[in-house]
Order: C-alpha cells, then sequence, then structure tokens
C-alpha cells in the first residue's frame, strides 16, 4: 500500500519504518525542503520516497503526524478522498485553548476531521510512546502482543487501519466511533499506556467505574 506522510518528528519516523518493514511504500513529507528529507529517505530505504505535502496527500492512506495546531494550516480536503490516519495529540499549553475540546464536547479528532473535511479519519497511534513502539511489534497470536486503541465512523477505513495494525505487529483495539475516542486523547485514561487487549480494557473499565 502506499502511504504518504504529513510530519517526520518521531512519530512520523517510527510509524514508518514500521510500515516500510511490513512491505509498504511511504511517501515522506514536511513543511521545509524535499531534499532535507534525503537522510531519512536513505535509512528507510528502497520502499521510502521524499515529497510535498501535495504529493503525500495523493496517497490511498495518510498518516497526519504533525503537532494539533498544525492541522488548520494544511490544505483541505485532500485529493482522492484519502483514509486519514490521526495520530495527533491536542495539549492546551502548546496549541492553544480550544474551549469545545477541553470540555470534552467535540473529541479531537472530530475537530480534525471537521477542518479537513474527511468522513475517513482514524484514530489512532497517538497513546504510546514513539521512542518505544518500534522495539513493540509481537507475532499474531502472541498473548503480549500491545494493543493499538483506534476509533473512526467509517468502517472501511477502520479496517484497513486494522489490518495494517496487524501487519506491524499489534492487536487494533477499536473504541467505537470518533466521538468514541476520547479516552485515547491526552488527558484520557489510555494516554501513554501500554498493555495488551485485556489490559485496555481493564483500563477503561475501571476509569468508568470512577
Amino acid at each position: 500500500m502506499d502511504i504518504g506522510f504529513i510530519g517526520t518528528g518521531n512519530v512520523g519516523k517510527a510509524l514508518a519504518q514500521l510500515f516500510v518493514h511490513a512491505g509498504h511504500h511511504v511517501v515522506m513529507s514536511h513543511r521545509h525542503s524535499v531534499e532535507s528529507l534525503n537522510p531519512l529517505i536513505e535509512k528507510l530505504g528502497v520502499n521510502a520516497s521524499a515529497g510535498t505535502i501535495a504529493d503525500a496527500v495523493k496517497q490511498p492512506l495518510v498518516v497526519l503526524a504533525v503537532p494539533f495546531n498544525a492541522v488548520r494550516e494544511l490544505p483541505a480536503p485532500f485529493p482522492g478522498d484519502p483514509i486519514i490516519l490521526d495520530v495527533t495529540n491536542y495539549f492546551p499549553n502548546r496549541d492553544g485553548n480550544i474551549m469545545n475540546l477541553e470540555k470534552h464536547e467535540e473529541a479531537t479528532s472530530q475537530f480534525v476531521a471537521r477542518q479537513l473535511q474527511s468522513k475517513k479519519v482514524v484514530k489512532g497511534f497517538n497513546t504510546i510512546a514513539m521512542a518505544r513502539i518500534t522495539a513493540m511489534p509481537r507475532p499474531t497470536g502472541d498473548p503480549q502482543r500491545i494493543a493499538v486503541p483506534i476509533a473512526g465512523d467509517d468502517k472501511q477505513a477502520k479496517n484497513t487501519v486494522k489490518d495494517l495494525i496487524d501487519q506491524i505487529g499489534f492487536d487494533p483495539y477499536d473504541l467505537g466511533g470518533l466521538a468514541d475516542s476520547l479516552p485515547a486523547q491526552s488527558d484520557g485514561p489510555l494516554f501513554i499506556s501500554v498493555g495488551t487487549k485485556a489490559e485496555i480494557a481493564q483500563r477503561l473499565k475501571a476509569a468508568q467505574a470512577k
């Protein structure tokens, strides 16, 4: 699968490495020059190429790996109506006060979907520290396999992301629609929380009981 990346920080680099290792082709982009990506592309190998943001958003799946406050700066809608994997996190002290997000009147990924005019946004990979993720993959069926909480309103888009998660060595944990993704946000009980499917379910149950 061809996967576009907007953002090449720790999140973008780690996920690109995992996707390339699983046999996918990635198109890396950021707000700086295409040439400045050459060292990263050399490290990722033949299944990676550099491009502009305009190139990245033309891919069938686009990984949104930018600071949350940069979402409003992106051109919308993306051409071809791709699946958008939203790995962003909203931090008020960095991104500014957005009251409907702070009050949980809207999930952050709903905000992203509205800004990018897309019904194919899938929230995922925002709860795991990227410095550790490349050492975490385990084979299918491993009882210690780490689960990745995801949420999305489009069933087909979510299934595609679930398949990708499985391919790179993790179990998807479906929270439901984007409105159900609040537990996975930066102020939720699953943030920076690593565990199996059973452990994720237990944490959610404990949080709901409070």
